[in-house]
C-alpha cells in the first residue's frame, strides 16, 4: 500500500497506495499468464479538533489497476496505476492568521509502481518493489511535489501455515528522505485465525499487522494497525505558498469482509486515527504548522475485482 489504502494512503492512506494485486508479498500467483485486478477505495474521516484549536475533517477516494505476469514458475513481475484524491474541510482557523485562507485543500497523487517477485529453491521469496508518484495540493507543480523509492523484502516459507520475513522501504518524499523497516508475515494460525499484513509497504509507512477471524469462506472480519505518514507539495495560492504539508497518525481499524466469490472483494472498515498530527513548511524551510489533533474517527469501503 503505498500511500493508505492511508486508510489505504489511509490507507496509505489505506485501501489505495497500491493494488490488492501487489499487495501480499507472499502470495504472488505462480500460475502462468497475465493476471489483472481493478480495485476503488473511499475514505472519510470526520471531523477532529486539533490540539491548538480550530478542526478538520478529510474525505479520500482512489482507483487503481494492477496487472500481474508470472513468467516463469519461480518469477513474477507486475505493475500498479493509481489516481487517488483527498479533499480537506477546515473549520475555526481564524487563531493561526492565515488570511482567510485555508493551510491546503484538495490533494492528488497519480502513481505507478513496479514489482518484480523471485522465489529460490529454499522457499525463500525476494521482492523489490519501485514507486513513483506526485503527492500535491491542486495548482501545485507536478516536477515539485514527487516521491519516490523501492520497497525491499525478503520472506521464507517458514512451514504449510507460516511465511516470516522482513522488508525496508527507502523513499525521497519530495523534500525528505524515508527510511523504515517492517515485518512480513502470512500466518494460518488455524482454520479461522490468520495473522498478516493488511496494507503494503510504501512511502506512507510499512505493512502493519492484522488478526483476522473467518466466520465462513465469504465472510470474515478482521482487527488491526499501521503507521502512516505522507507529504505533499502546497500550491502558490494556499495559506503556505509553494511549502510542504505533511499528515501522520496511526490508523486502528476493524474490518468486515466479504467475498462474492474467488475474484470479488468488499471490505468495510471502521477506523479510529490516533497519534495523528499536522504541519507545513514554507519555502524557506521554516515550520509553520505543527499541531497534534484528537483521535479522529473514520470510515472507508473498497471493492476488489481479479481477472
Amino acid at each position: 500500500m503505498l500511500r493508505y489504502l492511508t486508510l489505504f494512503t489511509t490507507f496509505v492512506v489505506f485501501a489505495g497506495s497500491c493494488s490488492l494485486a501487489l499487495a501480499q508479498p507472499a502470495g504472488v500467483p505462480q500460475s502462468p499468464g497475465l493476471k489483472a485486478s481493478v480495485s476503488v477505495a473511499g475514505i472519510n474521516q470526520f471531523n477532529t479538533n486539533l490540539n491548538s484549536g480550530g478542526g478538520f475533517g478529510w474525505s479520500y477516494a482512489s482507483a487503481s489497476l494492477g496487472l500481474l505476469n508470472s513468467i516463469s514458475p519461480v518469477t513474477t513481475i507486475g505493475m500498479s496505476f493509481r489516481y487517488e484524491t483527498e479533499f480537506w474541510n477546515w473549520n475555526n482557523m481564524q487563531a493561526y492568521n492565515l488570511g482567510g485562507k485555508n493551510p491546503w485543500g484538495t490533494i492528488q497523487s497519480p502513481g505507478v509502481s513496479f514489482l518484480y517477485s523471485h522465489k529460490f529453491d529454499s522457499d525463500w521469496r525476494l521482492n523489490l518493489i519501485p514507486t513513483i508518484e506526485s503527492t500535491a495540493e491542486q495548482g501545485a507543480e507536478l516536477g515539485n511535489s514527487l516521491t519516490y523509492g523501492a520497497i525491499v523484502n525478503a520472506s521464507k516459507q517458514l512451514s504449510p501455515t507460516l511465511n516470516l520475513g522482513l522488508g525496508t522501504g527507502v523513499f525521497r518524499q519530495i523534500d525528505t528522505n524515508r527510511i523504515f523497516p517492517f515485518i512480513v508475515i502470512d500466518w494460518k494460525i488455524t482454520d479461522r485465525w490468520n495473522l498478516n499484513n493488511p496494507l503494503p509497504g510504501g512511502p506512507a509507512g510499512g505493512a502493519g499487522l492484522e488478526l483476522s477471524y473467518s466466520f465462513t469462506p465469504k465472510f470474515k472480519v478482521s482487527g488491526g494497525a499501521a503507521y502512516r505518514s505522507y507529504r505533499f507539495r502546497l500550491s502558490n495560492s494556499s495559506a503556505y505558498a509553494g511549502g510542504v504539508g505533511q499528515n501522520k497518525f496511526i490508523p486502528i481499524f476493524a474490518r468486515f469482509s466479504y467475498a462474492f466469490d474467488r475474484t470479488t472483494l468488499l471490505d468495510l472498515y471502521t477506523i479510529a486515527n490516533v497519534g495523528g498530527s499536522v504541519s507545513a513548511i514554507d519555502v524557506s524551510g521554516n515550520t509553520v504548522l505543527n499541531t497534534n489533533y484528537k483521535t479522529a474517527p473514520a470510515i472507508a469501503l473498497s471493492f476488489v475485482k481479479r481477472f
